[in-house]
């Protein structure tokens, strides 16, 4: 070891360029890593989507989700199968086992699964089902709103050309169309007409699909050459349609569409329309590919938009909202602002206490190590985010605790008379094995954040890497670099003497604690259970609340509403949050009819045109004066009990892993009596202080008509139940019997009655079936109509029907914990459980992933405790003084439980695992201090109070020095100087109060400690009385 370290002390032109070398590849490589808000992660998510245009929610829970489902829930290594069966349209969500090492395996037999049930599901729907695996690089960027009071033809030829456009820009990987209808040509026909010249509905679509054909029909050949034939029957125009030839009798006497139906070019329903400033338009959704950097990405689709910006047509605005990367430069200017003041203050700390020749040298030291990280992190995975800037901030202050304390040993070798390379090597030798294991035990404790598996462990698996590689990066700089830069100089280089003073008070001062001993540990145990018991008040959150600059309301009105209505009661709700937030704060506002959809990932909760969602967009959290969260509470008080609304729910956008509502409950059982549960519980949340925004996922839907066939009369008359559900579907919502594809697009081609008599109750008890003889028969002759209501959507859990009950709360009047603990009071009170005890409760959301999340804490806790006690047992070769130096970690936990007091602030897994860093950072004190007092008891061969007092105040310059450069580093984050992201706030404040709290301890606590272990080895017999 000591070779090795000669060598580069002694060469220090080798030292220099490998330090120009660290420092040029670690500033080229941050100009080429990808920019982020966090890392990439898998969801462990997959969606099966299937459509069927007409169906109800009973129908498609039986023909689509039920099918499904079986195939699906034969698989193993599912966490959870949830479905959601709404009118036309099938969503069964699946989340994997994050257990499982294969994921993709598990995805691919998903897939493989619903190819089986595909076999199964009615021939009517117009697409397989899709399966798509949720992952956060589907996230879109940005999102592009064409929108003026111009036809709506011009937006979509606009909307269109821009979207081509936009799969050219660099990084884009696709753009999603919204609130763009595609082009339809309704066969309007009169059934009057129809009846009177008994034309059935098949002979119809049989003349259409033959008219409208395109075919090859081979080649001839010929002595020249050889030439295609190609048969072509296809329309030429849309609406070429109605001179189809129905029926000829003789020349000239012919029956066309026309004869029997208006024809018109139009528009598909409304499925969802895309609104901006209550001005129609539609929404480019753009996604970036996998690689691509989100930042460069969008800039590029920005600059674009500017460039083609004159070529849009008079009246048509482009507008973009939603930019993804408005977060990552805001985060990054934030978190560098902080880390630059941070930087500072540790120089400033540094030349406090040491001249300014060791000072520069360890400053310098700080930034090889960050260079060398920043090298590093392209070839391991890792961007610039969230979670590895955070990393850094972390690390800063502590990056320069090695240095300190090689460079001081170097400096008391040079005191002995060694020479400079006999001092540099020997210094540096000396303390080699308590850094390497300061060191050692840090990453050790930062590496159970991987143990936290689910969610939480894909979101922070940079985190522990990080750390590990820049405290890697600082290890090998301070011994492989620093001993050949502190090799010149003369004279006092180290200590500054103003210092003496304050050294000499703490050893009287520590000496009459360790005489009384006892008492001072009384009173500071006693202080400490204090702590404790106030630990009780401080609430927990998962993730901590977020003043962001997005929010949503989530609109829901009567079911059967229509989907104008619902446009005209959302313009009115906009109308209300524009008055409620101030103009100054806000940039845009859009809406979208048609759903409510909120989870950026892409999970669709359906489609109802009696459903709406806004999007309040504001200025950054450092342009505005107001909270956000406040204008989410004056707007719930706002809307309660508004007229004409089922519900509003505001909901800010979620930075962090989203979570599931604060209260989730499952109730699930196939028995009707989950209604009735479903409901008491409803109204018990309701009057619950702290709750707001009770949801309940039953919601009565249309009015269902039942057709109760007489199947013997049916056969009678030669009809099928076929020709009566297609029938009925033509009355209804129409058919789609063919379509014509253009250069341009796909045109459908719908067969439906005309508008006078589409969708009517009178319609349908008037319907007249034509059967294969020609025969007249009317529907009610066969047929009796039973009317009752419906579910808007049903719900499963495992396969097994289920109802939602969520809630949203108030989280400074009443925690997660709290609320969902009153629930469980509740229903062992009222005995619900044995009342209904065909059904069955399951706590989701929030708590169970807050559940989970603390479970594996606790186990990570546990490994990172019981890892750093077995490597400090083998460098001190003893099982008590671990212990020792482990008994300081409670007294920083209070620290931290009394800061979140005071500050007011509900703790949350990310201060957790600021806590899970502290440890690490408390050790290496307590080391330091644990070290020391062995040597100058070794040295003196003396036991006594002088030399624990004597062997601390040689260790309070260095343990005051680390300890304030750590503290220092993070404060400037804590507090936001240069700006605060409030998702990482907690753990940095953990980590700075939590090292204060630990150092007192560590000062005065840990030699009062360490007498007291040689009281109790006295009384054993285990030392004498004064010897060691």
């Amino acid at each position: 070891m000591k070779n090795l370290l000669a060598f580069f002390a002694k060469r220090h032109l080798l030292v220099n360029l490998l330090m120009a070398v660290v420092i040029v590849f670690g500033f080229l490589a941050t100009t080429n890593m990808k920019l982020e808000v966090f890392p990439k992660f898998d969801l462990g998510i997959v969606t099966i989507t299937t459509a069927r245009p007409g169906a109800g929610p009973e129908d498609v829970e039986l023909s689509l989700t039920v099918p499904i489902e079986e195939e699906i829930l034969k698989i193993d290594g599912l966490k959870k199968v949830v479905s959601n069966s709404m009118e036309g349209i099938s969503v069964i969500t699946v989340r994997l086992d994050p257990d499982v090492k294969n994921q993709k395996q598990l995805v691919n037999d998903i897939q493989k699964a619903v190819d089986r049930a595909a076999s199964l599901l009615p021939s009517d729907i117009p697409n397989k089902p899709i399966v798509e695996e949720i992952s956060s690089l589907k996230v879109p960027v940005i999102e592009l709103h064409i929108s003026g009071k111009v036809p709506e033809q011009l937006l979509r030829l606009t909307a269109k050309k821009l979207a081509d456009s936009l799969r050219e820009v660099p990084g884009v990987s696709g753009v999603k169309k919204i609130g763009f209808r595609d082009r339809e040509v309704r066969i309007l026909l009169d059934p009057g007409r129809l009846e009177h010249l008994g034309i059935t509905y098949d002979e119809i679509i049989t003349a259409v699909n033959k008219r409208n054909v395109r075919d090859a029909g081979g080649s001839v050949e010929s002595f020249v050459a050889e030439k295609k034939v190609l048969t072509v029957g296809q329309f030429s125009q849309p609406k070429e349609v109605e001179n189809v030839i129905i029926r000829a009798a003789e020349p000239g006497n012919y029956i066309r569409v026309r004869d029997i139906a208006q024809v018109v070019l139009d528009y598909e329903d409304w499925k969802v329309q895309s609104r901006i400033n209550n001005v129609m338009g539609i929404a480019l959704s753009v996604r970036k590919k996998a690689n691509a950097d989100a930042v460069k990405t969008t800039a590029a689709v920005k600059n674009f938009i500017k460039n083609v910006q004159s070529s849009f047509p008079p009246g048509v605005e482009v507008v973009a909202v939603n930019d993804v990367s408005r977060f990552t430069l805001m985060m990054i200017d934030v978190l560098i602002g902080n880390a630059l003041i941070g930087l500072i203050l540790v120089f400033v700390t540094l030349v406090l206490f040491f001249r300014i020749r060791l000072a520069f040298w360890v400053s310098v030291g700080l930034l090889v190590s960050i260079c060398f990280t920043f090298a590093m992190m392209p070839i391991l995975g890792i961007g610039i985010d969230m979670l590895s800037l955070m990393a850094l901030i972390l690390m800063i202050g502590m990056l320069v605790d090695d240095a300190i304390v090689t460079g001081e040993s170097i400096y008391r070798h040079r005191e002995k008379g060694e020479l400079p390379l006999e001092a540099s090597v020997n210094g540096t030798h000396s303390v080699a094995a308590p850094v390497i294991v300061s060191t050692l035990t840090t990453i050790l404790a930062f590496t159970p954040v991987s143990f936290l598996g689910g969610l939480e462990g894909k979101f922070m698996w940079t985190l522990p890497v990080m750390v590990a590689l820049i405290l890697g990066a600082s290890l090998f700089e301070c011994k492989f670099m620093l001993p050949a830069h502190l090799m010149g100089g003369k004279g006092d280089f180290t200590a500054r003497k103003w210092f003496a003073t304050c050294q000499n008070f703490y050893h009287s001062f520590i000496l009459k604690l360790v005489r009384w001993r006892c008492l001072t540990l009384l009173v500071i145990l006693s202080v400490f259970i204090g702590i404790l018991f106030l630990a009780g008040s401080i609430k927990f959150n998962l993730y901590p609340e977020v003043d962001i600059d997005t929010f949503f309301a989530k609109v829901e009105l009567p079911e059967g509403s229509s989907f104008h209505h619902t446009q005209v009661m959302t313009a009115k709700l906009e109308k209300m949050i524009r008055k409620i937030t101030p103009q100054q704060d806000l940039l845009s506002i859009t809406s979208q009819i048609g759903h409510h959809n909120t989870n950026v990932y892409g999970i669709t909760e359906g489609f109802n045109p009696a459903w709406s969602l806004i999007a309040i967009y504001m200025k950054p959290q450092g342009e505005r004066s107001t909270n956000s969260n406040d204008i989410i509470a004056q707007l719930r008080n706002h809307v309660q009990n508004l007229p004409g609304y089922n519900s509003i729910a505001f909901e800010p956008l979620e930075e962090a892993p989203v979570p599931g509502a604060p209260v989730q409950l499952e109730i699930i059982g196939n028995d009707p009596t989950r209604f009735e549960l479903g409901k008491i519980l409803y109204d018990f949340l309701q009057q619950q202080s702290g709750v707001v925004s009770v949801n309940s996922s039953y919601k009565s839907g249309k009015d269902v008509i039942e057709l109760l066939f007489d199947h013997s009369l049916m056969a009678s008359r030669n009809i099928a139940v076929a020709d009566v559900t297609r029938a009925v579907r033509i009355a209804f919502d129409g058919l789609i019997i063919n379509e014509l594809q253009t250069i341009d697009e796909k045109i459908k081609y719908r067969l439906q009655f005309d508008n006078q008599q589409q969708g009517k109750l009178a319609t349908l008890k008037n319907l007249v079936i034509i059967n294969r003889l020609q025969q007249k028969i009317p529907l009610k002759s066969f047929t009796n109509f039973h009317l009752r209501t419906g579910e808007a959507a049903i719900q499963h859990y495992f396969g097994q029907r289920n109802i939602t009950i969520s809630a949203d709360i108030d989280r400074f009047q009443i925690s997660v914990g709290e609320i969902n603990a009153k629930v469980a009071k509740f229903l062992k009170q009222q005995k619900l459980l044995q009342r209904f005890s065909k059904l069955r409760i399951w706590y989701g959301g929030e708590i169970e992933q807050q559940q989970e999340a603390l479970g594996n804490y606790l186990v990570a806790f546990c490994i990172c405790s019981v890892g750093i006690f077995f490597i400090l047992a083998l460098l001190f070769n003893s099982m008590s003084q671990p212990f020792l130096i482990l008994l300081v970690i409670p007294f920083g936990i209070a620290g931290v439980i009394l800061t979140f007091i005071l500050h007011g602030l509900p703790l949350s897994l990310i201060a957790l695992i600021g806590v899970l860093g502290l440890i690490g950072v408390l050790v290496n004190d307590s080391l330091v201090m644990i070290v020391t007092l062995n040597r100058e008891v070794y040295q003196t061969k003396l036991y006594t109070d002088e030399s624990i007092a004597q062997g601390a105040s040689e260790r309070l310059r260095p343990i005051t020095i680390t300890s304030l450069t750590s503290v220092s580093g993070l404060l400037p984050a804590a507090y936001g100087v240069a700006g605060s992201n409030p998702l990482i706030t907690p753990m940095i404040l953990a980590m700075a109060w939590g090292i204060l709290f630990g150092t007192v301890a560590t000062l005065i606590v840990l030699p009062c400690i360490y007498a007291v272990d040689r009281d109790i080895k006295r009384l054993f017999g285990v030392i004498k009385c004064e010897e060691v």
